[in-house]
Order: C-alpha cells, then structure tokens, then sequence
C-alpha cells in the first residue's frame, strides 16, 4: 500500500496567562482536518471541491482543510451534483421506483438546490419503457444534458438487425442523450434528442435493418454488446463548450464516444448535417477496436471505464482526454490522458480501421488504493494536477505529472468524532475560487 505522507504538521501555541489562570489556544487557520491524511499547500489550486457522497441526502462543497463550506440537502438520494454560477447544485436523484428498468446507475429524477438550501425544481423520468440513470451535463445556455435508456422489445431489435440467440431478456436496453429545459418547478421541455438507435449498423443479416459494414467506426454494431439487455451503459457525459460536443462513456463497449451537438435533432437522427456533415453519426472514438471489429482484446485500452473528459483546452495537460480505467488491472484502477488529435474546429482523423489512435495513452495513474471495481472519476485542474475520486477507496486524492500524491481526503475518518461525509462519492469537482458559483455564497 501506498505510504501516506502528512506533508504539514503544525502544532497548537498554548498561551498561559497566570493573571487570569485562563488557558487560550490559538490554532493557526491552516491546519488540516483529521481526515485530510496528505496535503502540500505549495503545490494545490486555490479550490474548494464538490462532494456528493453515494447515495447520500446531501451534497457538500469542502476546502482543502476539509472544512465543510456549503452544505444542500433534500430528501433525495442522489448519485452526483454539480454546481451552478448562481450557487445552486443540479443533482440526478434516485426514486427508487421499480418500473422495470433494474440496471444498475437508474436514477430516474433530477432536482435543482439553491444556494439556500431550497429544492426549486425537480424532473421525473422513469417508466417502464424510459428512465434516467447515471450522469448529467450542464450547458452555458442553462440547460441540461441528460442520460436515458429506452427499452426496444424483441421484434423491434430483431429487426434492426440483433442475433436473436443474444437476447437473453427479450429485449435491448438503448441510451439516448435528452437536453432539458427546466420549466416551473416540476417540468421540463426536452429541446434536443440524440439516440445512437439511429446510427446502428450489422453483418449478421442481410434480410434486416442496417445490414452493412459492421466495421464502420461511425455506427454502433447492434450485435457488440456484452452484457445482455445492457446494450451500451452510458455512465458518463462530458460537455466540451468549445466544441459544441458531448462526450458518451460506455462501460460495457470499454470505450468513450464523441457526438456532434451544433445539430438539430432531425440532423442527430441521420448522417448529414452539421459542422462535419455527420449528422448524429460518432465523430471518434477511443479505447476498444474491438467493439467495431477493428481489433482484438489485445488491443483494448479501456476496462469498465468512467468519467472521460475533455481537457484539451488545458495549457499544462499532456493530452486531449482524460478517463478513469476501473480494472485496468485486477488489483488496481488507472487515470490516463489520452492525446487524440482534434482541431480548434473540432475536427478528428479518421477513427482508425485497426487499432486505436493513439495506440496508448501519453500519461497514467495506477494505484491499488485508487482501485474502484465500478464509479469513480478523474478531473483535470488548471494547475495540470489532476484531482481523483475512488468510490470504494473512499477517497479524494490529488497527484501530479511525476505521480506524487500532493493531497488527499479520506472519507473514512472521523471530525472530532463525526464523520459528516462519509463517502468521496461516484465522482467529486473542484470549483476556484473565484467561480461565480462559488462567489455566490458569499463565503
């Protein structure tokens, strides 16, 4: 195991005044909290981070102390948060209801908390054919990007095309990304629609649906997926403002998808329109040839994998991509950045006929005590350190290009006796100071 290091001990100046026999203690403002075990103070981003413990009612935004600044809490279990200029948290909750969709990462709702602690809106989608799960995205515009899976019954997924020996539960479970306009405080409009349903492709019948080149790295294979129903289990998105792209994480294909977003849905429906005239078609894609008939296991570099990002427009990064392999190894879990090139327009190369491009990731992490079977995340700081969230470790932890551990959060360790946050959560965000969701705390 890892040898942690406390990298600032400061002791408590006891001043004794004789006059009064009083005992006065000063404690400098800058000693860590009991469950901060590593902290280098010279080398951390003037931040505070975003925690949503696992399933838990409340999220909290911590400095790096581990003092707890901001708390918002509501009746809610939910999965992850994040933080709006104006000081509200945007969370996906978990109703709990059995429609149907049992998968694991359903959520079913989102709900908006202002800065005072108000639940101001909140969204349900969950039936027996439709239902959130997972992550969401925010948008400049104030909208959000949403995750849903759709349910497509036995005839319909023969007929596009699905061997029907591999539908073990008579059905496919498709993702599809929603944007939401929230309206009032219970609806919503759903402005914007991309289903990768309308970008599949198959080799296994020539009399059904989308019969083609199943190597074609711009559709999906309806005949890859792996785990039953489970067709794709987008557990990611990414938002990348420069480009007007989403990033799609898929666990079960072990590999990040990029979409085209500057288009109209009529447009993510077909193979045209756009920016790159590709309509909703898949833009790149990266970490498993295999899942296009484009290689083999030997080439895949992706394993159950979580939270891909963009951090290209990062000065100090080393790649474009950043994502949390889980079981890059049975012992351990990796962060790698990836170096995919893309223009300032947004322009890929072509996605490979074999192999990846590029063949392996330009920087790594890789630590047993990061190791998270399945959650988890990885977020590039402006400081091009790079902040990691590991759900079964149960810790936060902050490491740089030369992979020293600069800090770290240990959600299993009590405050004086309380251990208020006792989970690091499905994945945490660091917000600057200077934020205006920050700043509008008036902290």
């Amino acid at each position: 195991m890892y040898s942690k290091v406390i990298f600032i001990l400061l002791s408590c100046v006891i001043l004794y005044s004789c006059k009064d026999n009083d005992d006065t203690i000063a404690v400098p403002e800058d000693i860590p909290q009991s469950n901060i075990t590593v902290y280098n103070q010279d080398q951390l981003t003037d931040d505070d981070v975003l925690i949503s413990p696992f399933r838990g009612n409340s999220s909290f935004l911590m400095n790096r102390l581990g003092t707890v600044l901001h708390r918002w809490s509501s009746a809610e279990s939910t999965l992850m948060g994040y933080l709006r200029e104006d000081g509200s948290v945007v969370r996906s909750i978990v109703t709990g209801v059995d429609n149907g969709i049992t998968i694991g990462g359903k959520t079913g709702a989102i709900e908006i908390i202002d800065k005072d602690n108000n639940q101001i809106w909140k969204w349900t989608l969950d039936s027996s054919t439709e239902a959130l799960h997972h992550d969401i995205a925010l948008l400049p515009n104030g909208h959000i990007l949403a995750s849903v899976w759709v349910v497509k019954d036995r005839a319909t997924c023969i007929a596009n095309g699905r061997d029907p020996s591999s539908l073990v539960a008579d059905r496919l479970v498709i993702d599809k990304v929603i944007e939401i306009e929230p309206v009032g405080t219970d609806q919503a409009n759903i402005v914007w629609e991309w289903s990768l349903w309308n970008h599949l492709v198959q080799d296994f019948d020539a009399s059904q649906l989308n019969f083609g080149d199943a190597s074609n790295g711009s559709l999906f294979d309806i005949n890859q997926s792996t785990e039953g129903e489970n067709f794709t289990h987008v557990n990611g998105l990414d938002y990348i403002p420069s480009l007007d792209q989403i990033i799609l994480n898929s666990r079960v294909l072990n590999e990040f998808i990029i979409i085209d977003h500057g288009i109209t849905t009529a447009e993510a429906a077909s193979n045209t329109g756009g920016r790159y005239n590709k309509g909703g078609e898949i833009l790149y894609r990266w970490g498993n040839p295999e899942s296009y008939n484009s290689g083999t296991s030997l080439d895949r570099q992706l394993h159950d994998q979580h939270d891909a990002t963009f951090v290209g427009n990062n000065s100090l990064s080393r790649g474009t991509f950043l994502v949390f392999d889980n079981q890059d190894d049975p012992n351990f879990s990796t962060v790698k950045e990836i170096s995919i090139n893309v223009t300032a327009d947004g322009v890929y190369d072509a996605i490979p006929s074999t192999g990846n491009s590029p063949a392996s990731p330009t920087w790594s992490y890789s630590s047993d005590e990061i190791y998270s079977a399945r959650t988890s995340g990885a977020q590039r700081l402006s400081s091009g350190n790079t902040l990691i969230t590991s759900t079964s470790g149960a810790i936060i932890r902050e490491v740089n290009y030369e992979n020293e551990v600069l800090w770290e959060f240990d959600a299993r360790i009590a405050v004086d006796g309380v251990l208020e946050i006792d989970s690091s959560g499905f994945k945490s965000r660091s917000y600057e100071r200077n934020y205006p969701g920050v700043t509008a705390l008036g902290l």
